[in-house]
């Protein structure tokens, strides 16, 4: 009797949840909730206090609706469609399911017996409505439902987004008392899925029916749509490859092209190049008694050049448009080129909180707004600039006769290293061989002789085991900080190679012999370009390191004494080859102490007042103009561009 009331009032909330559609003709009853959902699928409209909605379309121009949005608002909304003027097609108002579960269940019953009993779950359809395998006789026949409307075309109706909707029973949620009646109801769910997989594994596939392909149109060979919508389509600098990937020298040429594309008479202000030469080192602030050290950078421009390659000067009280000048629709390219003096500016060089030298180039459009002024700047162009550093002497040997002594905590402190030898044909060109031969060998040091020099080639139980030679770039930079001046130096690593000692196996670099000796050459890199500036100072250093070891402790590697000894000597570079220059030409052409050669050498940037000097074409013709043409190639190459982005 228990079990029997708990079913019946299952079943009595299952029809009030899911009876028929209640009719409200006009829907000016419903809530917010179901005003919001008819609103989402785009069938109402909610008045501006959100208390009531209307529907959209009328009783003339219903709304033709699919199978999925048909369902969901009979089922789930429980609202008649036939009230928000919305038309559902016979197949599309959820009865057939009934119609084929129910069908399906008094076919399948000889094989279970299970399915004979009544399903319990919710009704769909209205309630006027009753499965034709279930109805009896003299019933209530089916509902007689309007004739389908034409189909009106998409573009001038609404289409809601289709939401997908589960044409499965759904599955009842009761209390926990009613444990097993919730089982008997998943039975009866998962047969009748068990029921739909079958069929629709017995069901012969169907393809599904193929498109017609529309006739594509044939290519056009002209695009007649504007590349862009904008004003100023294009503002760009034009710089050759060949100017861009080269080192600049002084005497040099920098040639380069501004262009613009306007789709619109466009008054503007002016098109400027802007060309600089800036350097920034790196200073450590005195006044900073931390143990973390604070840098201070100091600019210092080279220079600064600018020119208006179209348009005016424009005086900033006086800006008044009408006396600006047009540019028409079209293309317009200036030519410029830019003459580098005869003067030795740095090197383009970075050196991460050390130091910094950079050339820079941009273009600058100038337009009038109502506001404010419309600029527009093209990227910086980084160009590559280096001096020409000629030879201060003829090619010689240089020779290295040096005795390197011990730290004074070192535990080798007894012990100095003495190199003999020498390096050929320096100075020497960046990219040059350079032959070298060293005799290294381990002596006692000045605080172990004392005052006894005779017997300082006695020989120790040490030995020079290896040898390396670096090639390092000490770079020399100065600059004022609040009045005073301060100076840094720091040396940086360019490349290192291993001797091999004579007489030895190749590639083994160990020695076991009472002096180190080696001869090979010595192959410098080829961008090596030594300068001199008002704030920065680039050399070449050559080091040369000895790892000495105790004789008597060569095998044991844990109770082995060993020291490396540094040597630090100057290495000659430069750009131009010295082979064209006679002593005599060496000794009288200097014409003051910096160092310049008189009417050969170009003197230093912070010496020379000449300045790069920037003007319009130069290499090709001054200006050229394209006018705006569908039929131009240009155009319809920028309208490719513009649409592909």
């Amino acid at each position: 009797m228990k079990f029997a009331t708990y079913a019946i009032t299952l079943i009595s909330a299952s029809s009030i949840a899911c009876g028929a559609p209640v009719t409200r003709r006009g829907l000016l009853n419903l809530d917010l909730g179901l005003c919001l959902d008819l609103s989402l699928l785009g069938l109402v409209t909610i008045d501006i206090n959100k208390s009531r909605c209307q529907p959209k379309f009328s009783e003339e121009q219903p709304f033709p609706a699919d199978k999925h949005t048909c369902r969901r608002i009979i089922n789930d909304l429980n609202v008649d469609p036939t009230d928000i003027y919305v038309h559902c097609a016979p197949g599309h108002t959820g009865q057939e399911i009934g119609d084929v579960h129910m069908d399906r269940r008094v076919h399948e019953s000889n094989d279970s017996p299970a399915l004979r009993a009544p399903e319990v779950g919710p009704r769909r359809g209205n309630d006027d409505y009753y499965p034709s395998a279930l109805a009896p006789s003299g019933s209530v026949p089916e509902r007689q439902r309007p004739p389908p409307l034409p189909m009106r075309p998409n573009r001038m109706l609404y289409q809601p987004q289709q939401l997908w909707t589960d044409s499965r029973p759904g599955t009842v949620v009761v209390s926990p008392g009613l444990q097993g009646l919730s089982l008997y109801v998943d039975e009866q769910q998962r047969m009748y899925e068990s029921a739909q997989q079958r069929q629709q594994q017995q069901a012969p596939r169907q393809q599904p029916p193929q498109q017609l392909q529309k006739p594509q149109p044939p290519p056009t060979a002209v695009d007649d749509r504007a590349p862009t919508t904008e004003r100023v389509a294009e503002f760009r600098l034009d710089i050759p490859n060949g100017v861009c990937n080269m080192t600049q020298h002084p005497g040099d040429t920098i040639v380069g092209s501004v262009v613009v594309t306007v789709t619109k008479p466009t008054k503007a202000q002016r098109i400027s190049l802007t060309f600089l030469g800036q350097e920034r080192v790196y200073l450590r602030d005195p006044a900073n008694t931390s143990l973390i050290p604070s840098l201070v950078k100091v600019d210092l421009n080279l220079f600064e050049k600018r020119l208006s390659l179209w348009g005016q000067e424009i005086d900033s009280n006086n800006q008044d448009s009408a006396q600006m000048d047009v540019l028409a629709p079209g293309t317009l390219r200036i030519p410029f080129s830019i003459k580098i003096p005869h003067v030795n500016y740095p090197a383009t060089i970075k050196r991460d909180k050390v130091c910094r030298v950079r050339y820079l180039i941009w273009a600058q459009f100038e337009r009038p707004g109502t506001f404010r002024d419309h600029d527009m700047t093209t990227p910086k162009e980084l160009l590559y600039i280096e001096p020409l550093a000629y030879p201060t002497r003829l090619r010689e040997v240089f020779r290295i006769n040096q005795l390197i002594e011990p730290f004074a905590d070192s535990s080798t402190s007894s012990v100095a290293v003495q190199v003999d030898g020498g390096l050929s044909q320096l100075p020497a060109m960046a990219g040059d061989r350079v032959l070298y031969q060293l005799e290294i060998r381990a002596v006692r040091s000045a605080a172990a002789l004392g005052t006894d020099f005779a017997d300082q080639r006695q020989a120790v139980p040490y030995t020079v085991r290896y040898v390396r030679m670096c090639v390092v770039e000490r770079l020399y930079v100065r600059g004022l900080i609040k009045g005073s001046e301060l100076s840094q130096s720091y040396r940086t690593d360019l490349f290192s190679v291993t001797l091999d000692p004579t007489g030895q196996i190749p590639g083994k670099h160990s020695n076991s012999a009472g002096v180190f000796a080696s001869t090979g050459y010595l192959r410098l890199p080829v961008d090596l370009c030594p300068f001199e500036s008002k704030q920065l100072s680039r050399t070449y250093e050559l080091r040369i390191e000895c790892d000495v070891a105790d004789d008597s402790s060569l095998l044991d590697k844990v109770t082995r004494q060993t020291s490396t000894y540094t040597l630090y000597t100057p290495l000659d570079v430069c750009t131009v080859s010295p082979d064209g220059f006679t002593e005599a030409t060496l000794n009288n052409a200097y014409a003051d102490e910096t160092m310049n050669i008189s009417d050969i050498a170009p003197p230093a940037h912070h010496l020379a007042a000449a300045e790069p000097a920037i003007r319009i074409g130069g290499w090709e013709v001054e200006r050229s103009y394209v006018k705006w043409d569908k039929h131009n190639p240009c155009w319809i190459e920028l309208a490719k561009k513009k649409a592909a982005t």
